[in-house]
């Protein structure tokens, strides 16, 4: 995709799961998914890397039935990540919501 990073705000070029470190068999998650947010997850590096069981594979997944607090655990530590160089208010531009405080 034109205007993609290809570096992960939270893992840098690091290919493997975010939280166990594994290093194959690799989704790529987009911390903040939804309507039109793909797309700026991936120009802004908005994203890790994730084993399915993580990802999509089982009911804790960050995208099932469990996954909420790995999905809101993701989307702070990105969000906390991005402020370490830039503003609450160029965050909020971006992405609309606030998930510190």
């Amino acid at each position: 995709m034109k205007g993609s990073r290809k570096v992960s705000i939270l893992q840098g070029k690091e290919k493997i799961c975010y939280l166990t470190g594994r290093d194959y068999d690799l989704r790529k998650h987009h911390i903040y998914f939804g309507v039109g947010m793909k797309d700026i997850s991936d120009k802004h590096g908005f994203w890790v890397y994730l084993i399915p069981e993580h990802h999509n594979a089982s009911n804790e997944a960050v995208h099932c039935k469990n996954g909420h607090k790995l999905d809101l655990r993701l989307k702070r530590e990105c969000q906390a990540a991005f402020e370490k160089d830039h503003t609450r208010e160029e965050f909020m531009k971006i992405v609309g919501r606030n998930y510190l405080d």
